[in-house]
């Protein structure tokens, strides 16, 4: 809606918080590395940070209203993300790159 500073400013209101809290949790995990609690705090926060990853992209895929256009793009991301080891922010670069070239 408001160009490239509302994307800006919106990206920033989304990934902001949740950058800011992981930043003060591995510092804490990192200087209480003889205790125990932090093996199992981070061994209880994968499988959380995984359901809460699917869930945002169930919610951005149940925007794109279904049609084949968006569909495969979809599904072959998240194909290439369980079949290999690839950073998801290289595909979240090239889905940028691609969107804003208007190819989809």
């Amino acid at each position: 809606m408001a160009g490239i500073a509302g994307a800006l400013v919106a990206t920033f209101a989304m990934c902001g918080p949740s950058a800011v809290l992981a930043y003060f949790v591995s510092n804490m995990l990192t200087r209480s590395s003889q205790s125990i609690w932090p093996a199992i705090l981070q061994a209880a926060l994968v499988p959380v940070s995984i359901g809460l990853m699917c869930a945002s992209g169930f919610i951005l895929a149940l925007t794109t209203g279904g049609t084949w256009a968006a569909v495969v793009p979809i599904v072959g991301v998240a194909a290439l993300a369980l079949a290999t080891r690839l950073n998801p922010l290289w595909m979240l670069i090239v889905g940028g790159i691609l969107g804003f070239a208007g190819v989809v």
